[in-house]
């Protein structure tokens, strides 16, 4: 066993056109190492998720993106056993429980529900279908409060892999696919795989794919085909959708002094970020009132206002479809820098009971033409009674019905 940390981690990551406002997608190179990265912002309007139901289970991803409106990015969600493709650990798809699938204590489990609440939850806990549960992904936990988890088994084995995570505030879904079984491509272990997640801002994650199985599907192609170029089946994907408003929002404001009204900075200037930190719009104001305002796609953001000889201050705003929303920014005299951060919003579930024997399962990693499991090995860690859970703010993460 080892936690080895891939020289991946260390590359410099290309921004590859994303397939929707609000995601994020980068390309990482470094040698005979390569991954993808997807950044999603959960409380982006135009967003919604979905997990393939019962009814469509054994697609290809192409075949799944085909029947799935407005589905535009896809990646495995859990691994499965063969010739059933019913996936290993809790699964739950649109609303719709699988029925052959239940939770056994060993994987952890990644749920969301129709609010916007998103539940990591560690091994050992044995999680029962619940009403609240919309999509729900189970896998072998590789990263645990930022800390990627020792391997075991085949999971110490590179190869291509998927992995699925939630920063610490919830807002952010990750997923990271790395490419292996190539001869120019090494793979990753289960413990890399959970260093790559914590490298993209995850702080729980789970593997929810591997070997042949292990794809990315974004836009109209995929970016991460089949390690042979042979697409096949699955039991279920992850799907992030293109709801279809195309909803935007106005921001606007004035830039002005703490605690006197009468005083603007028309020399000001401002920049709109996402959640993450990547710049949306920068200007100055727009009249000798100091006012300002943008035109943008509704979602979270954060507004800072700087000028010389003022600490730069900044604010949350939450855009509203249609409408315009006030974000004005007040500075005070000094230097440095307020702090905005987006505080996380959680929702008490569980504590669910402890499994009597939670251990590790070594299932072969590749299906064949008989019964068996394809996937590597479960590591079940000890876990503590809690879950994080949190509630997607603004307009939230919307979903998908296709009823």
């Amino acid at each position: 066993m080892g936690l080895l940390v891939p020289r991946v981690v260390f590359a410099a990551c290309e921004t590859r056109e994303a397939p929707l406002v609000g995601v994020t997608l980068e390309q990482c190179v470094e040698a005979d190492a390569e991954h993808w990265r997807v950044s999603i912002e959960l409380s982006t309007a135009d967003l919604g998720l979905a997990v393939s139901r019962p009814s469509e289970r054994a697609r290809t991803v192409e075949r799944w993106v085909a029947e799935s409106p407005g589905v535009r990015l896809a990646v495995q969600a859990g691994d499965f056993d063969f010739p059933s493709y019913a996936p290993e650990g809790l699964t739950v798809g649109e609303g719709e429980v699988w029925s052959d699938t239940t939770d056994d204590g060993v994987h952890a489990l990644i749920g969301f529900d129709s609010r916007g609440v998103g539940v990591f939850v560690p091994p050992r806990q044995v999680v029962p279908a619940e009403t609240w549960m919309d999509d729900v992904v189970s896998g072998v936990a590789v990263l645990r409060d930022g800390v990627p988890v020792e391997c075991a088994g085949r999971g110490c084995e590179r190869r291509s892999r998927t992995g699925l995570g939630l920063d610490a505030t919830g807002r952010r879904l990750i997923a990271v696919v790395a490419l292996g079984d190539r001869p120019t491509r090494l793979g990753v272990t289960d413990a890399e795989l959970g260093a790559l997640l914590r490298e993209a801002g995850a702080h729980h994650g789970l593997r929810s794919g591997q070997g042949a199985w292990s794809v990315l599907w974004s836009g109209s192609a995929l970016a991460v085909p089949s390690s042979d170029g042979e697409s096949r089946p699955t039991a279920a994907f992850l799907g992030v959708v293109d709801r279809g408003g195309g909803a935007e929002t106005r921001l606007r404001g004035i830039v002005g002094v703490e605690g006197m009204p009468e005083r603007v900075l028309m020399a000001a200037r401002i920049r709109v970020e996402s959640l993450d930190g990547r710049l949306v719009a920068e200007g100055g104001t727009l009249t000798s009132g100091a006012y300002w305002e943008y035109t943008l796609p509704v979602r979270e953001y954060v507004v800072r206002a700087s000028l010389a000889g003022y600490r730069t201050g900044c604010k949350l705003c939450v855009g509203v479809p249609s409408s315009d929303v006030w974000c004005s920014v007040f500075l005070t005299p000094g230097e440095g820098s307020q702090v905005c951060a987006p505080p996380p919003r959680t929702l008490e579930v569980g504590p669910w009971p402890e499994a009597m024997d939670a251990g590790v399962s070594d299932a072969g990693a590749d299906a064949g033409p008989r019964t068996g499991s394809v996937s590597g090995c479960a590591v079940g860690a000890e876990g503590r009674g809690w879950i994080v859970a949190v509630i997607g703010i603004g307009a939230g993460v919307m979903r998908r019905r296709r009823r």
